[in-house]
């Protein structure tokens, strides 16, 4: 295409005042915009505090059209027109001649106008996280280095306008005579197919719960869907309107109820949403973006948002990792300017970093986090939240479990101490509860960190080894992972190996499993020459959480008030389980007479009631137990708990057994003969801090048959 060149140059003289404006009014900062009659950007002017504002545009011979702006001052380059007048710019179309060098344009702003502009500011802030589960547990890591576009939605007052007459006549039909609540349901809009809608969100925001059983294609209503229409039908206004209503009528009538109708719009076909760009953000180190935005001049209502996430890979590759469907049943309709947007993508290729929630602690600060995902905050004996410890439940958790398994420690260090301090270097290791301070063993697993970084045009994934090293006479240490990488930024992978401080595997230990016993858990301090660190002189102090949810602001108490440093150490106490459950069920009786060990046959006579029993146990207490019988396809009994002192029984008599939860369709009178199994499961209750200890539990199974003598 052959570039345009400009023959002369037209000198614009603007005067925009903000009328009534003087005195303790707040004025916004305004500039004056010009574009070609087609929309083509020509140039732009600061207006000043006298409301004037001079700029050359660069035209052809001819006599030409312009449109000039004059609006809220933006820092975009390139001025898009379709957003200015959107911010409420005002606008006046000029004529050209072929002759005219400068132009004179009074363009006066009414305070009704320009005071929408000082109002029309809205600040968007929030967190991009991508939602990991490992073992059964759900983490959030920051996506950092994100590029956050924000749309503004259609408010309803739009929208309802747009939505086709049949959908509009189903609508009375559904307000007029509510849906009852079958199993399945039936569809309210025909065509829009056969998947689960979750459900309203009560008060503004996206609903939270995962869409993962919707598809992008198919919409269908089910219970919970149809009860917010009840709620709705029950507005009476509403339901009249619905009644008698002109369509007109009720169109206004849906628009004045828009918080009852809105569950509607997730049933909707996605293009019946229409959207505008109107912000972008990015994502730094923690996951955070923030930007201002403009609420849009003609709208009166508080935006309704939807967001959209991108992550450039490889260098030159940008890929969408946030962007829900459907539009409407992820907006945030009617968002509250400066509240907090969480965003979670499950995108495989999102890179997160490391997470930074910010620590309350102080100054050269070591915080001894959790155990695993496990906060020291939910353990006896350092949760200060649960009180004073005893020596029963010591070490164990809040739940009272004891812990078992390879046992990650999780510490978190202030970056002073590497950074201005000269401390590089710690090092756990453990002992059992009996045995002196002199044997202390290291734990000696290998522990890294990864960061992502790019090779030319390639993303790679690197590991930072932090040990075990040995520097001067001390060995077994582990480096304080630095702010920084050495190239890219931190990244987590793996939400368990990049999380751990060290690696305490109690069922090796020293040689012999731990098999229930309380140790103790070591940290100390090193320098970078490996020489141990006098915390009192460096002003460094231990901490422990008292926040029991790890992914948002961590508060803390000093770890002395709770009797855990000494010396330039600290110390905590974990109660170690490794024994394993053990299941066993009798054969069921009646009367003192055991079923037929042969084929399971327990005969009966009128009246007669069946003896179970079970066994159910753990070394020392720490397991559940759940218990129960089934007929054919149906439960006839249950029983669960904790495993106390193992023996268990209960008595039920034959009619019950026999007749008891019968299926639809069953013989009148129940069944004469009846074939039964009783399932019996113990959990043991041992924990690593990511996941329960299944290893350890048992189960049993017996089958039997009731028939009359």
């Amino acid at each position: 295409m052959a570039k345009q060149t400009s023959t002369r140059s037209l000198s614009l003289m603007l005067s925009a005042p903000l009328l009534d404006s003087q005195g303790s009014d707040r004025r916004p900062a305004t500039a004056a915009y010009a574009f070609s009659p087609g929309g083509r950007f020509l140039g732009q002017g600061a207006i000043d505090a006298k409301g004037q504002a001079s700029l050359e545009v660069g035209l052809g011979e001819a006599p030409t059209g312009l449109r000039l702006l004059v609006g809220p001052a933006t820092d975009d380059k390139l001025p898009n027109l379709e957003e200015l007048l959107r911010r409420g710019a005002q606008e006046r179309h000029l004529r050209v001649g072929s002759g005219e060098a400068r132009l004179k344009v009074e363009l006066p702003i009414h305070p009704d106008i320009w005071r929408l502009w000082l109002l029309g500011l809205c600040l968007v802030k929030g967190t991009l996280q991508k939602r990991v589960l490992r073992d059964g547990v759900t983490v959030d890591l920051p996506v950092c280095h994100a590029t956050v576009e924000i749309y503004e939605v259609d408010p309803l007052w739009i929208l309802i306008p747009k939505l086709p007459k049949d959908l509009i006549d189903r609508l009375r039909d559904v307000l007029v005579n509510p849906i009852p609540l079958p199993d399945p349901p039936p569809e309210i809009f025909p065509g829009l197919g056969p998947t689960p809608f979750p459900g309203p969100r009560p008060g503004p925001g996206p609903d939270p719960a995962p869409f993962a059983l919707r598809s992008a294609e198919t919409h269908r209503v089910d219970p919970v869907a149809i009860s917010a229409l009840h709620q709705a039908s029950g507005s009476t206004t509403l339901r009249f309107m619905a009644l008698s209503g002109s369509d007109l009528a009720f169109r206004q009538s849906l628009i004045d109820h828009a918080e009852l109708i809105r569950p509607i719009l997730c049933w909707l076909h996605p293009t019946l949403v229409t959207m505008q760009r109107i912000g972008t953000a990015y994502t730094d180190d923690c996951g955070h973006f923030r930007t201002t935005i403009f609420k849009g001049f003609a709208n009166p209502d508080q935006p309704d948002l939807y967001f959209k996430a991108t992550q450039r890979l490889f260098g030159f590759f940008d890929v969408t990792i946030y962007a829900p469907t459907p539009i409407a049943c992820h907006t945030w309709w009617d968002y509250a300017c400066g509240t907090e947007v969480s965003l979670y993508t499950t995108h495989p290729l999102a890179m997160t970093c490391s997470p930074c929630p910010p620590v309350i602690a102080g100054d050269n600060w070591v915080l001894f986090m959790a155990i695993g995902n496990f906060p020291l905050s939910r353990i006896h004996g350092t949760g200060q939240v649960l009180g004073a410890s005893t020596s029963t439940n010591l070490g164990l958790t809040d739940g009272e479990a004891p812990w078992g398994g390879l046992l990650r420690p999780r510490l978190e260090f202030d970056n002073a101490l590497r950074d201005s301090l000269g401390v590089k270097y710690y090092r756990l290791s453990w002992k059992r509860d009996a045995e002196s301070a002199t044997a202390y063993k290291p734990m000696n697993g290998a522990i890294s960190r990864h960061y992502a970084h790019m090779i030319g045009t390639d993303l790679v994934l690197d590991a930072y080894p932090l040990g075990p090293q040995t520097k001067g006479s001390e060995g077994n240490l582990f480096e304080i992972p630095p702010s920084i990488p050495p190239l890219g930024q931190w990244s987590i992978p793996d939400a368990v190996e990049d999380t751990t401080s060290g690696k305490f595997n109690t069922v090796a230990a020293d040689g012999a499993p731990i098999l229930d016993g309380k140790v103790q858990v070591r940290v100390e301090l090193f320098d970078a020459g490996g020489a141990p660190v006098d915390i009192g002189a460096r002003g460094i102090r231990y901490f422990v959480p008292t926040s029991t949810d790890l992914s948002g602001t961590i508060h803390t108490v000093d770890a002395s008030t709770l009797g855990l440093v000494a010396g330039n150490t600290m110390v905590i106490t974990l109660h170690v389980n490794n024994e394993a459950c053990s299941a066993n069920i009798a054969p069921p009786a009646i009367g003192g007479v055991v079923a037929d060990p042969c084929c399971g046959v327990l005969k009966y006579g009128h009246g007669d009631s069946v003896t179970l029993a079970w066994q159910a146990s753990h070394p020392h207490g720490f397991a559940t137990y759940s218990f129960g019988v089934v007929r054919g396809v149906s439960g006839v009994y249950s029983s669960s708990g904790g495993v106390g002192g193992g023996s268990f029984s209960a008595s039920r008599t034959v009619d019950h057994l026999l007749n008891d939860n019968l299926p639809g369709g069953c013989t009148p009178g129940g069944c004469p003969v009846a074939g039964f199994s009783e399932n019996l499961y113990v959990s043991a209750m041992t924990t690593d801090g990511w996941s329960r200890q299944s290893q350890y539990d048992a189960s049993f199974v017996r089958a039997f048959v009731l028939a009359p003598k």
